[in-house]
């Protein structure tokens, strides 16, 4: 059971890297699938829950660029 944890705390921080590289990087389409990841896995695991409130901070930073056409 433990095991399982690790795993999904490991596949946790790796799509929010991913998805912070995304952001930065301005690929919008490539980063709402990966918010859409970590959702799902806050679903069944809490602990992801700061995962996805760190994603939508980035969101916030980077929502004039965005709305800019960059």
């Amino acid at each position: 059971m433990v095991h399982r944890f690790e795993i999904r705390r490991s596949l946790e921080h790796e799509v929010l890297r991913l998805y912070k590289q995304a952001v930065a990087e301005r690929r919008w389409e490539v980063a709402e699938p990966l918010m859409c990841a970590l959702e799902q896995l806050a679903k069944f695991d809490s602990a992801c829950k700061a995962a996805v409130d760190q994603a939508y901070l980035c969101i916030g930073r980077h929502s004039n660029e965005r709305g800019n056409g960059e």
